[in-house]
C-alpha cells in the first residue's frame, strides 16, 4: 500500500469510527486488542521468553486483520445530490 492509499485508509478508518450504524463491538475490537497487550494479567504471561510474548502478537494481528478488513469493508452513507 502507498502513501496515498494509507493516508486514504485512515481517513476511512475514521469515518468508520464516528459512523453511528457500525456496532460498538465492532468498534472496540482494537481497542480491546491493545488494552490485552498492555494489562499485566495474559493468557500466557510475559515472563515465560518467547511464549508468551507470541499470544499478544497473536491477539493484536488478529484484531489489526479485523479491523483492516472491516474498514475495507464499510461503506459510508453517500451524499444525495438534489436533482
Amino acid at each position: 500500500m502507498n502513501a496515498t492509499g494509507l493516508r486514504g485508509m485512515g481517513t476511512r478508518f475514521f469515518r468508520y469510527m464516528r459512523d453511528g450504524r457500525v456496532p460498538l463491538w465492532r468498534k472496540l475490537a482494537g481497542v480491546l486488542a491493545v488494552a490485552y497487550f498492555v494489562m499485566p494479567v495474559d493468557a500466557v504471561p510475559d515472563v515465560v521468553p518467547v511464549v508468551g510474548w507470541l499470544d499478544d502478537v497473536g491477539v493484536l494481528s488478529a484484531a489489526a486483520l479485523f479491523m483492516v478488513r472491516e474498514v475495507q469493508r464499510y461503506e459510508p452513507e453517500k451524499k444525495k445530490n438534489p436533482s
